[in-house]
């Protein structure tokens, strides 16, 4: 069998999978936003965070993972197969800690110790600037498995970004002090007009840090940066990009894992060939979020559109959402869009990411066939998959 013909296979298979998560949804990832208060003003910022906002409470936060657990508890025992194990559909989500920046939260430990008591794992995304020995300590003794750092290009361009001289000093020190207390961060840069020339030397760098996981992924039109449009990747861009991380991905020279992000279908030829999954956008059928203000919704990158809000933990039962809400996001938005609907990738594409989905206008903002022609430029390996 041709490789891209077992692609195509697998891709179809990927995206039956999705379909039945519509109808049985899986609670695999649970997002925090802790508070949405930031103590920088990113210019690409999805959230639009700012110095004030809203947070919640450790109650509120703890209410949530007992009626995750009350949740689970219900689907273990209607399961005959569970004995000692949970089943997969029965397994505990992985919570993450998210902002804004989430250590600006006043009782950001307690709520991290709580969630590390009730066996959850966990990680956080955060800007590392507050990260120094003594945090990233308290990190450890809090059950911290997982942490991803932002580092938004070299010291210019990312203050710039940032808005906030200094910015980048403090998350350089902040990733270094995450590994000298054990972790392995994981470091994200969203590539953008300003710092898109700034890969290679940014690679060399985070290789001679030791970082271990690097994921290069591009600006997205959302939030802060649709109010500046000069930040976005032409296609040729990002076709380079994508090309960029293939090649690094089977680099040898350095052990740091370069890949992708989970967003955006990338067609059959560059489909497993710049992250090791396939794409498989899980907004309200993987996914499920709460916002600073108890707004329960699908992802937190998704438009804050009053339609698609689900509930809200204060008057809601959040497990009862999750199981019969989120409508919004367990039904194929192609169906009756005019850009999708005669495409020949609709079906393994499935509308593309949901946060860069225009829900005013029922349209994708990113589509695979807006770069098309230039990651046809630029060749893909041909690789085992």
């Amino acid at each position: 069998m041709q490789i891209a013909e077992l692609k195509r296979s697998q891709l179809d298979r990927v995206a039956q999978h999705r379909d039945n998560l519509r109808t049985s949804p899986h609670l695999r990832w649970l997002f925090f936003e802790l508070t949405n208060r930031c103590n920088l003003r990113c210019w690409h910022c999805g959230s639009s965070c700012s110095a004030t906002g809203a947070s919640l409470t450790v109650a509120e936060v703890e209410a949530v993972l007992r009626s995750v657990l009350r949740g689970l508890d219900a689907l273990d025992s209607s399961d005959p197969s569970v004995e000692d194990g949970r089943s997969v559909q029965g397994a505990r989500p992985a919570v993450c800690l998210t902002g804004g920046e989430p250590m600006l939260h006043p009782d950001f430990f307690e709520i991290a110790g709580r969630v590390h008591a009730m066996g959850f794992g966990w990680g956080m995304t955060t800007n590392a600037t507050l990260i120094d020995k003594e945090a990233a300590l308290r990190l450890r003794q809090a059950g911290m498995s997982t942490v991803s750092v932002s580092l938004d290009g070299l010291e210019a361009s990312h203050d710039a970004l940032r808005q906030q001289p200094g910015a980048w000093r403090r998350a350089v020190r902040g990733l270094e002090c995450l590994q000298e207390a054990g972790f392995r961060p994981q470091v994200t840069t969203v590539l953008h007009q300003g710092n898109f020339d700034e890969l290679e030397p940014l690679y060399d760098l985070l290789c001679g840090m030791g970082i271990t996981s690097w994921r290069p992924i591009n600006v997205e039109p959302i939030g802060r940066a649709c109010e500046a449009g000069d930040l976005l990747l032409t296609p040729d861009q990002f076709a380079r990009l994508l090309s960029y991380i293939r090649a690094k991905r089977f680099d040898r020279n350095c052990s740091m894992e370069v890949t992708f992000g989970c967003s955006h279908y990338l067609g059959v030829d560059w489909e497993r060939m710049v992250r090791d999954h396939y794409f498989l956008c899980g907004a309200g059928i993987l996914t499920a979020s709460v916002r600073s203000n108890g707004d329960i919704c699908a992802c937190l990158d998704v438009e804050n559109r009053p339609e698609l809000v689900q509930g809200n933990i204060r008057t809601d039962d959040f497990m009862n959402v999750w199981t019969n809400r989120f409508a919004a996001f367990r039904r194929d938005r192609t169906a009756d869009c005019a850009t999708c609907v005669d495409c020949p990738e609709r079906f393994r594409c499935g509308g593309d990411a949901t946060h860069t989905w225009d829900f005013e206008h029922n349209r994708p903002l990113l589509c695979y066939r807006d770069y098309h022609d230039s990651l046809a430029t630029q060749q893909a390996p041909v690789t085992t998959v």
